[in-house]
């Protein structure tokens, strides 16, 4: 048997095989093929459902003058284009820090973080849940770091206190909304920890809170008025922003050391004229947005008090002792996850749920810890309260049954 058939063989023996599938998207609905019926897609990162109403964006200027589907080279050489000056300048203005542009989140966090450990005597601590692309960076850059528990104040300054006197700089890396769990940085706090010590600074990753968060949609430092002290805010434009790419917000310094230093960067070919201009287009009428962002909570709140109501009633028959009703469902924003421990049990509840016009696909390890498989929910602004129990109504045939 070869290496690669035994390695498939293992991830199908966990119930851990992943693969590709091609969906038409009908609003809140996706379809897999024409023979299949249409399902409540549950697995969308477009929050605000932005994606799907660019008919203003396209009979506009902005669009006509940016109307380039490949930039054709690094932005280094010959891809930059006024569009991507432009839109830098509108985020610098919303956050008072410079801006500079990456082709996604993931290009983003694994650039910056490699380039970051360039500095002489840095040490990162990194919240135990971020995203892969941050732990990808470290590993890249091998780079000294330590993991505080999520969201554990208390483990990360003690960490703090046993590594901050060894090293010049110490960087706290986490995200501002967590994209499992569906739970906030506490970030008022990370900030009071630079108080203590004063080589501390903080990497904020604002992938899934950026147009949801804040009157204005400019996400969690925003919101909490403390942008300022938050030293690298990385946004992504793929989600609630309906778009393609990223940026990390800084000071001026940092910028340029970026652009020399940033390999995801330099060795990229920039992103396409026209998605930059359509990023450009939704951050100059994101504020209008707000009504989506209301709905949206209304939105979560229902779904977390009656799944919270469901999971109680069906406390009993749950068969992991490890989990009790009230940390078997987890958010406090668009992101819902109801956890089921096993991953057995967590593809038996995405199975059922089609069968009811359902999409929420079963989230196993590596992406979360071991025997915490679970469905996410993600919300987004077009769904309904009729949506939302529709898939309640899913939930309570699989918790009638013993899995």
């Amino acid at each position: 048997m070869d290496f690669f058939t035994q390695a498939l063989n293992a991830l199908k023996d966990s119930h851990n095989l992943r693969t590709l599938r091609d969906f038409k998207h009908c609003g809140v609905y996706i379809v897999e093929n024409p023979k299949a019926k249409k399902l409540l897609n549950f697995a969308s990162n477009d929050y605000l459902g932005l994606s799907t109403q660019s008919a203003a964006f396209l009979d506009s200027a902005l669009m006509k003058e940016n109307a380039f589907f490949s930039s054709s080279s690094s932005r280094l050489l010959s891809g930059g284009f006024e569009i991507s000056h432009k839109l830098e300048s509108l985020l610098e203005t919303m956050f008072n820090k410079t801006c500079l542009l990456f082709n996604s989140g993931y290009h983003a966090n694994i650039g910056l973080i490699e380039s970051l450990s360039r500095i002489e005597g840095v040490f990162f601590l990194l919240d135990s849940f971020v995203h892969a692309s941050i732990f990808d960076g470290i590993k890249l850059s091998r780079a000294r770091f330590a993991r505080f528990r999520h969201n554990d104040l208390a483990h990360l300054r003690e960490l703090l206190q046993k590594n901050a006197g060894k090293y010049k700089e110490c960087i706290i890396v986490t995200e501002a909304l967590f994209s499992m769990d569906g739970d906030f940085a506490p970030l008022k706090e990370l900030i009071a920890l630079k108080k203590e010590f004063s080589n501390l600074k903080i990497y904020l990753d604002e992938a899934h809170s950026i147009g949801v968060y804040g009157d204005l949609g400019l996400g969690l430092a925003k919101s909490l008025g403390v942008e300022n002290e938050v030293d690298f805010i990385m946004l992504a434009f793929g989600k609630a922003i309906g778009s393609v790419g990223a940026c990390v917000l800084c000071e001026i310094n940092a910028r340029e050391f970026f652009i020399n230093f940033t390999r995801s960067l330099i060795y990229s070919t920039a992103l396409p004229p026209i998605n930059i201009a359509f990023s450009y287009f939704v951050f100059s009428h994101l504020a209008d947005f707000n009504a989506q962002r209301v709905h949206l909570q209304e939105l979560s709140t229902f779904f977390k008090k009656n799944l919270s109501l469901l999971v109680e009633k069906h406390a009993d028959a749950q068969e992991n002792a490890d989990f009790t009703p009230q940390n078997l469902v987890l958010g406090n924003s668009q992101i819902l996850s109801l956890v089921l421990g096993s991953n057995e049990r967590a593809l038996k509840a995405y199975e059922i749920l089609g069968k009811h016009g359902i999409f929420a696909p079963a989230i196993r390890y590596p992406t979360i810890p071991k025997n915490t498989a679970r469905l996410r929910f993600s919300l987004t602004a077009l769904m309904q309260q009729e949506h939302l129990e529709q898939a309640l109504c899913a939930l309570e045939e699989f918790f009638a049954h013993k899995h």
